[in-house]
């Protein structure tokens, strides 16, 4: 007889419930084994989550330190552009080129007072004694300076907006100036062209009816070496009266 019709003398049979008691012992043993390794990785990831938290903490906490130092000394009087605190009246347009997950306070009300809360936003103020105390502060973290009546007339018809039901709308219709303005005699671009140009009597009211300039980055970005002249300087005590025309340009 061959071996594969050789008959086993007593053979054991294991029954379909321990069998299938095994089966799920297995299973379950596998998902325990599996829960503990995504248990372990999970631990290691947040043991250096942890780490790198405390290590953005310490570095937040210095950086914002270094700015209530720089904002103290200005205050005091300590620092090279305190003497610039008194203004002297002229028109100037300001962007903001910079940004940090970490800002002192007193800079992010700064910011708040001119409407530059984004990147690459940008303004037109009046150089007087409140708005340099403002500019002071936030130096490191925006460029300004005289804007040329093209500069002016270019960002107004190109980039001009308002708030109209509470949502930003691009002043493509006189009628939206007119409805807003009209009791000023403003009806429409060409008017806030002049008003802004000249920082008549009622800029104020053009300024608050314009939203802050939504600006792009510069063409071939902030790293260009044209632009080395207008975003850096060697200290933060420097004077950020850039030419303006030369960026609002690139962004624009």
């Amino acid at each position: 007889m061959s071996d594969s019709h050789r008959t086993i003398a007593n053979p054991v049979y294991v029954s379909e419930t321990l069998l299938k008691k095994r089966k799920r012992n297995d299973k379950i043993a596998a998902e325990k084994a599996k829960e503990r390794a995504e248990t372990k990785k999970k631990q290691k990831l947040a043991q250096r989550t942890q780490f790198k938290r405390a290590d953005e903490f310490v570095r937040a906490f210095r950086t914002k330190e270094k700015q209530k130092r720089r904002i103290s000394s200005i205050e005091a009087g300590k620092n090279k552009a305190s003497k610039r605190k008194q203004g002297d009246g002229r028109l100037l347009f300001v962007a903001r080129i910079k940004t940090d997950k970490a800002i002192h306070p007193d800079i992010v009300r700064a910011l708040k007072n001119l409407r530059l809360l984004k990147m690459n936003s940008g303004v037109f103020v009046v150089c007087n004694e409140t708005t340099m105390q403002d500019l002071l502060r936030v130096e490191p973290f925006v460029t300004y300076g005289s804007p040329s009546l093209k500069t002016i007339r270019d960002l107004i018809m190109k980039r001009g907006s308002t708030l109209v039901s509470g949502k930003r709308t691009p002043l493509s219709n006189n009628a939206i100036i007119e409805e807003a303005l009209g009791k000023l005699d403003i009806i429409c671009l060409e008017d806030l062209v002049h008003e802004v140009s000249t920082v008549g009597e009622n800029f104020a009211s053009v300024t608050s009816f314009l939203e802050p300039f939504e600006l792009h980055d510069p063409v071939k970005g902030w790293r260009q070496k044209k632009l080395k002249e207008v975003i850096e300087r060697s200290s933060e005590e420097e004077s950020a009266d850039d030419d303006i025309n030369k960026l609002v340009e690139t962004m624009n």
